[in-house]
């Protein structure tokens, strides 16, 4: 069992360390040998001549290959390190985000990593216990499906790096001497038995055939401890970066404290694993130690001393058989003591193939039951079907808009950056549940408008003024949360994405917020519903689908502004008409301020204001702009020459 592991995973180059190594064993056999053959013609006053002569030479060669043998397996480590990390970037480059997110297979994996044959498993399945109320067993609506969701976040970057380390070690540096461990002693009990004492030989053997059972006995209880802190310890490793990455993001959201505690219990958790995986690893050297080195060395002496007493050995044979069984010891000590490389290789190597070889082909899943959502779940993401939203009529209305209380207010702001000003004389009025947007041509200063909302920089003149009293950075914080034009997506589940803004909040609460976002139907279609796995940066979602997770987020916060970057950059027509459907959706129960680019989104808007070098050129509804000459009628003609 043992030897079809150490064969099926060690590479070719590795069998040069593995000969050297039978070499220099039989060269020290001989060695030894040789001085047990000058011991007793020294006794008996003989010619010692040709036992010196063969064990210098023995000796050469032992020296010989034993410099040979270290010098080759560093360079075969970084043969071994080029090659997987190149697989491994190939096969994350390849993957189809889309295809990984349903789990689904119609066949067999795809190898990517070198010297494997099949890729070995999937992607852990993740939970069921997250569907919508009334959802099917499988999560989510009612219907089945595969498990899958998306890849979790397993730290990929970490595996390309310090994975791919410990598996070329692994390979590299312990495959080979780990065979020449198991077989050489063989070579060892062999020349004992033909040129010293059969008897002996085959006591020893039975020692050393223990080796193989302890060391499979340790593989199988240390395989799960080790796999769950390599798992653990890449999954700290990317939620610190993710953490560091999205730090903007969590403070504008006012999330920094689960961010924090996001970590801290990453970090624990690996601490208590990492622990146990040290004792573990302390017992299989105190029992190397004490079994093999003084057990074996122990009997090899007292045989000996039973067969020189017995007169069935002489005393150059009583001494090659005690320079013997250090020579069996040996091979198992290091063996011992690289015990750890070769479980953390192994293990990575295990979680590199499962995680960077998943089959690329998926197989759609039909509903059993019909439901809004349900119908929609074997169709990609960008083309799923939503609710027609109820858009709130604009002040441009035949009917009169009802008087609402204002929200916020600017007279005459002016901002400063690095002793310039960026922004001066702005004036604006935002009735709560107003949507307002902020246009004008790259460098108007929509970003420092947008910053100064969210309390990120100070006004320089003029005032700013929340629900009638002037507000100050921590205030305006308390009451905007933004969308940025890249929200920010933590790998784990819809829901933990969503509980940043609000860690009690129910599923109810959650699915509320996905369904004014426009979001709940496909997120509801997914198998596994709310617990469905997002990936890395949200690699398992349209882009779309993360700009409307991001709005959901931000509703549930329950700020009383909410602030959005160019919310429909980057997206593609129906991923574009989506978001902005969803926008549509809040306008007059949520107050908007919309920093945007492409005009035709803005349509519906109740102000828009247009900036221009930092000032105030236009500010109406987009029906008086449109019948204006200025730089909104302009863009908005240029935008539908481009449609």
């Amino acid at each position: 069992m043992i030897g079809g592991v150490l064969l099926q995973d060690m590479p070719p180059r590795a069998w040069i360390t593995t000969a050297l190594q039978w070499v220099r064993t039989i060269a020290l056999t001989t060695l030894f040998l040789a001085l047990g053959r000058v011991l007793d013609a020294a006794l008996d006053e003989a010619d010692t001549t040709g036992a010196l002569i063969l064990g210098a030479v023995a000796g050469a060669v032992a020296v010989t290959c034993s410099g040979i043998a270290a010098a080759v397996p560093p360079r075969l480590r970084a043969v071994e390190e080029q090659r997987w990390r190149g697989s491994g970037i190939r096969a994350a480059l390849d993957r189809d985000p889309a295809a990984a997110a349903s789990g689904a297979s119609t066949g067999p994996a795809r190898p990517t990593s070198p010297g494997h044959a099949a890729a070995v498993g999937g992607p852990p399945h993740g939970r069921t216990d997250g569907a919508r109320p009334g959802a099917g067993p499988s999560g989510g609506r009612p219907g089945g499906g595969p498990p899958g969701g998306g890849r979790p976040g397993t730290g990929e970057a970490d595996l390309l790096t310090g994975g791919v380390e410990r598996i070329a070690e692994y390979r590299a540096e312990f495959l080979g001497p780990a065979l020449a461990a198991f077989t050489a002693p063989a070579l060892v009990l062999l020349m004992l038995g033909i040129f010293v004492d059969p008897v002996i030989a085959v006591v020893l053997l039975v020692l050393v055939l223990l080796v193989p059972v302890l060391v499979r006995f340790f593989l199988a209880r240390f395989r799960g401890p080790t796999a769950a802190y390599r798992r653990l310890a890449g999954q700290a490793t990317a939620k610190f970066q993710e953490v560091l990455r999205s730090l903007g993001g969590l403070v504008l959201l006012g999330a920094e404290d689960a961010g924090r505690r996001s970590v801290a219990e990453a970090a624990a958790a690996l601490r208590v694993q990492a622990v146990a995986l040290l004792k573990r690893s302390q017992l299989m050297i105190l029992v190397n130690d004490a079994l093999f080195s003084l057990v074996m060395i122990t009997a090899a002496v007292a045989l000996a001393l039973w067969r020189f007493d017995g007169g069935m050995i002489t005393a150059g044979g009583f001494l090659a058989v005690v320079l013997l069984a250090t020579l069996l010891y040996e091979p198992i000590d290091k063996l011992g003591r690289s015990f750890y490389v070769a479980m953390a290789g192994r293990t990575q190597q295990g979680l590199f193939t499962q995680t960077l070889t998943t089959p690329t082909s998926t197989t759609s899943t039909t509903p059993s039951t019909t439901s809004p959502g349900a119908a929609s779940a074997d169709l990609p993401a960008a083309e799923t079907p939503t609710e027609t939203p109820t858009v709130t009529p604009s002040l441009t209305s035949d009917e009169p808009a009802p008087e609402r209380a204002e929200l916020l207010r600017l007279e005459d702001l002016g901002v400063e950056r690095g002793g310039r000003s960026v922004l001066r004389g702005v004036t604006l009025s935002v009735p709560r549940g107003a949507a307002v947007a902020v246009v004008g041509p790259s460098g108007a200063g929509k970003s420092t408008l947008a910053a100064v909302l969210q309390g990120l920089f100070p006004a320089a003149s003029g005032q700013l003024l929340l629900e009638g009293r002037p507000a100050d950075s921590a205030a305006l914080q308390q009451a905007a949360v933004t969308v940025p034009q890249k929200p920010f997506i933590f790998s784990g589940t819809v829901a933990e994405n969503l509980r940043l803004a609000r860690p009690e909040a129910s599923e109810d609460q959650l699915w509320e917020a996905l369904a004014q976002a426009r979001l709940d139907a496909e997120i509801a279609a997914k198998p596994h519903g709310l617990d469905t796995q997002v990936g890395e940066d949200g690699g398992s979602l349209s882009g779309g689908q993360i700009r409307r997770l991001a709005i959901a987020r931000a509703l549930l916060s329950g700020a009383k502004l909410l602030i959005l970057d160019e919310p429909t950059a980057d997206l593609d027509r129906r991923a574009e008409r989506l978001v902005d459907e969803s926008l549509r959706s809040l306008a007059g129960d949520h107050t908007l301020v919309i920093i945007a680019h492409r005009l035709a989104t803005t349509r519906w808007a109740d102000q828009v204001l247009v900036l221009e070098a930092g000032s105030t050129a236009a500010l109406g509804t987009p029906d008086e702009l449109l019948a204006q000459t200025g730089y909104y009628a302009q863009a908005t003609a240029g935008e539908g020459e481009d449609r």
